[in-house]
């Protein structure tokens, strides 16, 4: 009597685990791996934007947006999880100084090297939202963003 208790113990705890695995693997969303490259040495943060509208591109970034310590001038990847079909752009600077923005001249170039997605040409004044949009599916999305220094 004492085995079968156990057997069924085993086969209990078994079952819990791999319902547990399932409810785990099955997150909502999907992600975007976003590889920066062309980084101008070791110096400061790399902040990764990712954004959802016109009115909070560059400004307010949604709460999955990376922030990493630069350890090396190595290319970078980030990952950017659960999230929904849609919409979005991503800004990227290299913070050298690591205040949490884009420090500009008094003229407003950018001081510090930046890139977007979608263009790889940084324009005159602001990119628009739409410039650097990409839709987001049901499928995994992989992309490069390059830093320019202006």
């Amino acid at each position: 009597m004492r085995i079968e208790s156990m057997r069924h113990f085993l086969l209990l705890l078994i079952a819990v685990c791999s319902c547990t695995a399932l409810v785990a693997d099955d997150q909502p969303g999907v992600t975007i791996t976003v590889t920066v490259t062309n980084i101008p040495g070791v110096k400061g943060d790399l902040l990764i934007g990712f954004y959802d509208t016109e009115k909070s591109f560059t400004k307010e970034p949604l709460p999955q947006s990376p922030k990493i310590d630069l350890t090396s001038g190595d290319d970078v990847t980030a990952k950017i999880s659960g999230v929904m079909p849609g919409t979005y752009a991503i800004a990227v600077v290299q913070d050298l100084n690591e205040n949490g923005k884009l420090d500009r001249t008094v003229v407003g170039m950018p001081r510090e090297p930046l890139g977007f997605s979608v263009i790889s040409t940084i324009p005159r004044g602001k990119p628009k939202f739409d410039a650097c949009a990409f839709e987001v599916g049901k499928k995994d999305l992989e992309m490069t963003i390059a830093l320019v220094v202006k």
